[in-house]
Formats: structure tokens, sequence, C-alpha cells
């Protein structure tokens, strides 16, 4: 299994832990665990991304935006918009918290979770 294989395949496991943590009704500890799987999914998302670019040739994408754009461009990802809002509300989880923003982020994690695993599907042709 070579490095890229591998990211992938991480990926793909840590989305089936973020799609355990979507449950209806959670406490406040399965909501915030919910939200820690979200991060660490997109962390993962980008990096990964980030690997297949570089295998296309598209060097020097060192952030997550610059990746999103790219992978926009080439047709990887379709919702430019989406996936701006899913950086803007991992940074805001990961630097503040609130009650408000926590109930609000769990919300919209399956929306978030959906998209990962929609672009996952892509990555793995």
């Amino acid at each position: 299994m070579n490095y890229l294989d591998s990211k992938l395949a991480t990926f793909e496991q840590a989305l089936k832990t973020f799609n355990e943590a979507l449950l209806i009704n959670p406490s406040q500890l399965e909501r915030d665990g919910a939200i820690q799987r979200f991060e660490y999914c997109f962390d993962l998302c980008w990096k990964t991304l980030k690997l297949v670019l570089e295998k296309r040739g598209l060097l020097d994408l060192n952030s997550p935006r610059s990746v999103f754009a790219a992978a926009y461009a080439e047709n990887l990802i379709s919702d430019e918009i989406l996936w701006s809002t899913i950086i803007l509300k991992r940074n805001a989880s990961v630097h503040t918290y609130n009650e408000a923003l926590a109930a609000s982020l769990f919300s919209e994690l399956p929306i978030y979770y959906a998209a990962m695993s929609a672009l996952l599907v892509k990555l793995k042709v």
C-alpha cells in the first residue's frame, strides 16, 4: 500500500467514526465528541486532498483554502461555498468554544459529513 492509499484508508476510517458520532439528541459530551471527530476528519480530508492534487502536479498548496480552491478548479468538489463554510466552521470550533457555536455546529455536521464522504468517493477512483 502506497502513502496515498494509506492516507485514503485512514480518512475513510475516520469518516466512519465521524458518522457514528452523529446521534439524535446527544449528551453534551457526545456532541463535543462529534465536533472533535469533525475537526480531525477535516484535517485528514484536506491533507489527503493535498496529496491527490500534488500527484496531479499541483504543488505549493499549503493551506486548506488553497487546497480546496485547487480541488474546485480540478472538479473534485462542486460547491466551493460549502467547503469555504466548512473551513470557517472548523476554524471557529478549534479556536473558540461557546455553547451556541457548539449547538449550531452540531446541527450542521451531517451536511459536512456528506460532503467529505462524497469527496472520498471521488478521491478513491
